[in-house]
């Protein structure tokens, strides 16, 4: 496999990716913490929270409220 990179947040001990990724099950993988100045460290907690939102939680299955198939 190629070499891919994305940025993830830590919730609740796991590591969860910001953007969708596509791995297989099983995909072993190397997780490199990078150094980030504290208002990045800010940001990426601030979006944690936004994204756990009760007002966001709409979304969660938007797959059904806007009748998008898988594929």
């Amino acid at each position: 496999m190629a070499e891919m990179r994305f940025k993830g947040v830590v919730r609740n001990g796991v590591i969860v990716p910001i953007e969708k990724v596509s791995l297989p099950e099983g995909a072993v993988v190397d997780v490199v913490i990078a150094e980030e100045d504290s208002w990045s460290l800010l940001s990426h907690k601030a979006f944690a929270e936004d994204w756990e939102s009760e007002e966001d939680s709409v979304y969660d299955n938007w797959r059904e409220r806007y009748g998008v198939s898988e594929r």
